[in-house]
């Protein structure tokens, strides 16, 4: 039984993966920036994802502290794992855009960039913290803090040449209707990671 859930994650993972190229493949070049057009989406969508385990884990971790149930604790540590994954992609992948449209690979003075590399650090914290302590409940308080303090950052952060939303306030439907396909297989890759982690032990559960 866990040798077919194995293959019908990788199967479902694969599935994902090629969707989103194909959906890079097929989508037009865009008039100013041509195909990196292409990065700056597959940037935005590891970026949402990344937001998204973020909020999820915050909410697993809420519900643990209502009513802590196993199942809870490891679906908020897998969602912070996953979306912590996706999250530090989204920078990686940034770094060849910001490349060709700015210059320098990294905007050390956006404050969206300083942000994005906070959020990094602080996950990979709670996580070690939580891996050494193994208290669920101590786990569940770092992660609901710090989905609560990354909702809050990403409202509070301005941008300089960094555009707030390029995508959701462009101008071209087709290429807003791209992103939302692109979204899809992206969100979905971010779960499934999250939905196999959460399947397994955790180091953060009492020993």
């Amino acid at each position: 039984m866990m040798s077919n859930r194995r293959r019908l994650f990788w199967f479902l993972l694969a599935a994902c993966a090629a969707m989103a190229l194909l959906i890079l493949a097929l989508m037009p070049a865009e008039k100013t920036l041509g195909q990196v057009i292409k990065i700056v989406y597959l940037h935005g969508a590891l970026s949402r994802a990344g937001m998204l385990g973020f909020a999820a884990a915050g909410v697993f971790a809420g519900a643990y502290l209502i009513r802590p149930r196993p199942e809870f604790i490891r679906w908020a540590v897998a969602l912070l794992i996953s979306g912590l994954g996706f999250w530090i992609a989204h920078f990686l992948v940034s770094m060849p855009a910001t490349r060709l449209t700015w210059g320098p690979w990294i905007a050390w003075g956006e404050p969206r960039v300083t942000m994005t590399l906070q959020i990094a650090a602080a996950g990979l914290i709670v996580l070690g913290v939580s891996a050494l302590l193994k208290e669920p409940k101590f786990t569940a308080v770092a992660i609901a803090l710090l989905a609560l303090t990354i909702a809050i950052m990403a409202a509070r952060t301005g941008v300089l040449r960094h555009p707030l939303d390029p995508i959701g306030t462009s101008p071209s439907a087709s290429l807003r209707f791209i992103y939302l396909l692109l979204l899809l297989p992206i969100i979905s890759a971010m779960f499934l990671i999250a939905w196999r982690l959460a399947a397994r032990p955790l180091n953060v559960e009492m020993a």
